[in-house]
């Protein structure tokens, strides 16, 4: 016999669509935007990943001074090397067909080489002299589509096709430069006849692939050094001369994108936890509600016979048909609408390959998988808990454990005034569940504008955050003759420096050395009397002082003792801590000079850069290998800001749906359980205008105290799990949110509260009299 329980399920979702649907929606847009973070991100790795082998990446490539022989390919082919490619490039200028246009620098290759392919994001290869093919993120920023014309050098080309080059997903001119530049920097292709007849200067780069793949990275650098000594050796005995030298493994423009997108996972990680928390708040709330309205249905038809169980399994089912069919939807769109914006973000920050859809066991587990069980779990053990209790309780609504004997004494107001108060007694917990509501409003609000406001803040910070205007690391500190390089600039001061590895023992998921989880920390060998760099202590041998950044990152402190290691070498160096330089730029230690140059068996002159207070021009270009300045730091910054800025753009809008839906459903259930007391005072004659005093007054003071109590509460929270956050990538900056925004988390839930209130006054209006009359004592 069919359970005619089953007929109660459609006209229970007719009769309280509007919660399933707020709980639907919530599920939609929590699983939407997680899954489609976490998709597009998977999809995106996967297109990296396939694209190497596909698109037959390089293992390093070196140039030379001039054309190599067959005779000295086959000689550098001795070690390691498999093949040798001729991957030659011309650097011209590059303008549009357009008067004042801006002048950028464009590298052309080929349209025939084997190695480091393209994938096309739109039209095709160049197939006549006069037709190119340019970075598609390039064409993006400056405005070029196929189908205009660029002026290359002194010929004009129509742009056939926008391209992503394996070995060019981020457009580094340079490998020593400290950020790419995707407006004045640019890769192309042209057919070979087109590529002979351009006037630039011919690079002679060969790219070179080894025999045997290394098996991890320290093998790797092993064989990138081993490599290096022995085409040194070849090439200068053949008369030749070598330009330069990139093992792929240390090629910003083909590793800096993938590592920044790996990166975005913990914010969306950090993001789902938070969201998942939240729903099981609410399913907690829901299904206690839940059980309180239909107290008298439950007591009648345990009455009537029906077991616990068949109870259990009639309320279960329609908080899992409402779930899975948030679920459901939410899948569908992360796999579409939402990963289609994560992938565009991704487009708008690199140069990236065509991407595919990939399948994310990650974003099923996180954003269904736990929800689900969440649901299944804290439904069965509330449900199960209240079918403890004897029908007759069920019948006379009395499902609390703990009552009070006696009422509250009062103070001697007026009767409404004193109405409210006791109203406000008895909805206490009601409250409290609304205050504890309020604080993941208010956590989700912190997120949303904190994030951005944190962003913004250091990128405002970054600037005055250097040690010096001007920062010079160079290639060597003797020039080619062998004599020491000087400078005459008044304020230049030498420093050293490298960068060690940090492991992290603290809130990272991958720890261990050379696993990639591990924190850069950068190095530096500093005079005794630095005018840029002040310790405040004397160091001894072992002794060092931290960055402000790198302290309160790991939470270290004086006496603290840290272990670095090297990433390609198994080194490690033990240091003791004995103090900190306030510096919030970056994780650094700091020791003595002399120290430094003992530690790292450097010559007792020996050092890396200078720090000085105005540009040195003394110096041969070849042999500073970065200047950082204050542009390019705010390069830098504002690369921040448009990587991730999107994304939290995408988090800040879902989040405020998402907190609209939470205000309605806690107003709604406080409504619903003072339903019985609205219907009663209707008899007494109060009119609707009375009414509504009477209850939304003291709900309006409520959320009002709930939402101070929550903003304070939800802040510190954001505090600790932004650190967390943090602790999951390189860096660090504290968690800021500007006044404005504070008042905006305040203003925005408070709004929110009064668009919900004018629908909780027609709730209040079609609250029968019949349902004080219909419940039994």
């Amino acid at each position: 016999m069919r359970n005619p329980l089953i007929k109660r399920i459609p006209k229970e979702l007719k009769t309280d669509w509007r919660k399933y649907i707020v709980i639907i929606v919530f599920m939609v847009m929590m699983i939407g935007v997680i899954s489609g973070m976490y998709v597009g991100r998977e999809s995106m790795l996967e297109a990296i990943d396939s694209g190497k082998k596909e698109l037959n990446l390089e293992d390093g490539s070196f140039e030379l001074s001039k054309k190599a022989t067959p005779e000295l390919l086959e000689q550098i082919g001795e070690k390691y090397v498999d093949r040798i490619y001729e991957q030659f490039y011309r650097d011209e200028s590059e303008t549009k067909e357009q008067e004042n246009a801006h002048e950028t620098t464009v590298r052309v290759f080929r349209s025939d080489a084997k190695v480091n392919q393209a994938s096309f994001l739109s039209g095709r290869a160049p197939e006549n002299v006069d037709e190119i093919a340019i970075d598609r993120m390039h064409a993006d920023n400056v405005g070029l589509s196929i189908g205009d014309e660029i002026k290359v050098g002194n010929h004009t080309f129509e742009i056939v096709g926008l391209l992503s080059y394996v070995n060019y997903l981020t457009l580094h001119e340079s490998n020593n430069d400290l950020m790419f530049d995707a407006f004045g920097f640019d890769v192309a292709m042209v057919t070979p006849e087109a590529f002979e007849s351009l006037d630039a200067r011919m690079h002679y780069n060969y790219a070179y692939q080894y025999e045997n793949e290394p098996s991890d990275k320290i093998e790797e650098a092993d064989m990138a050094e081993d490599f290096l000594k022995h085409l040194v050796g070849v090439v200068y005995a053949a008369g030749n001369g070598i330009e330069d030298y990139l093992p792929e493994y240390l090629r910003q423009a083909s590793n800096f994108a993938p590592s920044d997108i790996e990166g975005d996972s913990t914010m969306t990680g950090i993001l789902c936890y938070i969201l998942i928390g939240v729903i099981a708040f609410i399913f907690a709330i829901t299904i206690s509600n839940t059980i309180e309205k239909e107290a008298s249905v439950i007591g009648t038809l345990r009455a009537s016979g029906y077991s616990k169980r068949e109870m259990i399994m009639h309320y279960m089912s329609m908080p899992m048909i409402v779930t899975l069919i948030g679920a459901l939807i939410g899948n569908v769109l992360g796999y579409t609408a939402f990963r289609n914006v994560a992938v565009n973000l991704y487009y708008n920050s690199y140069s990236l390959p065509t991407c595919h859809l990939v399948w994310s066991n990650t974003a099923l587990i996180k954003t269904t998988v736990i929800p689900l069980v969440l649901m299944f779990v804290i439904n069965l053990l509330v449900i199960v808990r209240k079918m403890q209790l004897s029908p007759l309780r069920f019948l006379r609504h009395d499902l609390n454990k703990v009552k009070r004997t006696k009422a509250r004494r009062l103070p001697r107001w007026t009767f409404l005034r004193r109405f409210r108060l006791r109203n406000l007694f008895q909805n206490l917990p009601n409250y409290v569940i609304l205050i504890f509501g309020v604080i993941f409003i208010e956590l989700m609000m912190c997120f949303a504008f904190g994030l951005p406001d944190s962003l913004n803040n250091y990128s405002t910070k970054a600037p005055d955050m250097m040690f010096a205007p001007y920062q010079y690391m160079l290639m060597d500190y003797r020039d080619a003759a062998g004599q020491m390089i000087d400078t005459k600039e008044a304020t230049a001061e030498a420093f050293s420096a490298t960068t060690l590895l940090y492991e992290k023992k603290q809130g990272g998921f991958r720890t261990g050395m050379g696993s990639g989880g591990d924190e850069a920390v950068t190095v530096y060998g500093i005079a005794d009397d630095s005018a840029y760099i002040r310790t405040g202590v004397q160091l001894k041998k072992g002794e060092v002082c931290l960055s402000s950044a790198f302290a309160d990152k790991f939470r270290l402190k004086d006496g603290d003792e840290i272990t670095l290691h090297a990433e390609y070498e198994n080194k490690s160096y033990h240091f003791k801590v004995v103090g900190r330089v306030n510096y919030d730029g970056g994780i650094a230690v700091f020791m003595p000079q002399d120290a430094y140059r003992n530690l790292f068996g450097q010559e007792a002159n020996a050092f890396d850069g200078f720090f000085s207070r105005r540009e040195i021009t003394d110096i041969n270009n070849q042999y500073i290998a970065t200047v950082i300045t204050k542009e390019d730091i705010l390069k830098v910054t504002n690369q921040l800001n448009h990587s991730m800025g999107g994304l939290m753009n995408v988090f800040r809008y879902a989040l405020i749906v998402m907190t609209a839906a939470l205000i309605y459903l806690l107003t709604k259930i406080i409504i619903e359980k003072n339903e019985h007391s609205i219907s009663m005072i209707k008899i007494l004659g109060f009119e609707n205008r009375e009414i509504v005093s009477l209850y939304m007054i003291p709900t309006t003071i409520a959320v009002i105290v709930a939402t101070l109590i929550g903003f304070a509460v939800g802040y510190v929270l954001m505090v600790w799990i932004f650190h967390i956050f943090m602790l999951q990538m390189d860096g660090y900056f504290v968690f800021y949110m500007k006044p404005e925004s504070m008042i905006l988390a305040v203003g925005y839930l408070l709004i929110g509260y009064v668009f919900v209130s004018v629908i909780d006054l027609g709730r209040i209006r079609k609250i029968p009299m019949d349902v004080a009359l219909k419940t039994m004592d």
